[in-house]
């Protein structure tokens, strides 16, 4: 199985799956449970850079596109950037899982930009599935969590 350790073979071909927003018990009345569906696509610029166009639907109707640019920085590290994302973040390698470091996010809901701080694992099961969970916090409070299963195709 190719795994996270072999970037350039496991970060390839469209991603796509479904998942969940969860919020906290605290914010459930200003924001729902939504389903997600999501796709990723690589476009690679050169043998160690790479962009990542993503797509985001909620059942609300709301939809997030992103771009982001993933670079190899060494053998069991990335370092990825994107506009909503103000610092970045690392991503660490192993066989059956990769995991960012924390990082920031920009977040718009009901006209207001957010900025919730984001802790974000993917393992990876025996399928090749990937099981992503991110919780996400704003000013050190549990505001929702984040979980998709993707399919890498």
């Amino acid at each position: 199985m190719v795994t996270p350790l072999q970037p350039r073979e496991f970060f390839t071909g469209t991603w796509s799956g479904e998942g969940e927003l969860i919020p906290s018990r605290f914010v459930r009345w200003f924001v729902p449970i939504e389903h997600i569906e999501f796709v990723s696509r690589p476009i690679w610029l050169s043998e160690t850079v790479w962009m990542v166009q993503e797509t985001f639907r909620f059942s609300s109707g709301s939809q997030i596109d992103r771009t982001m640019f993933v670079e190899i920085v060494a053998p069991n590290r990335l370092h990825v950037t994107a506009d909503d994302m103000p610092l970045g973040a690392d991503i660490i390698l192993s066989e059956k899982r990769f995991q960012f470091t924390p990082y920031f996010v920009f977040a718009n809901h009901r006209g207001r930009r957010w900025q919730l701080r984001c802790l974000d694992e993917n393992s990876i099961d025996d399928t090749g599935n990937i099981h992503d969970t991110i919780r996400m916090f704003f000013h050190g409070f549990n505001v929702a969590t984040m979980h998709l299963t993707v399919n890498r195709n």
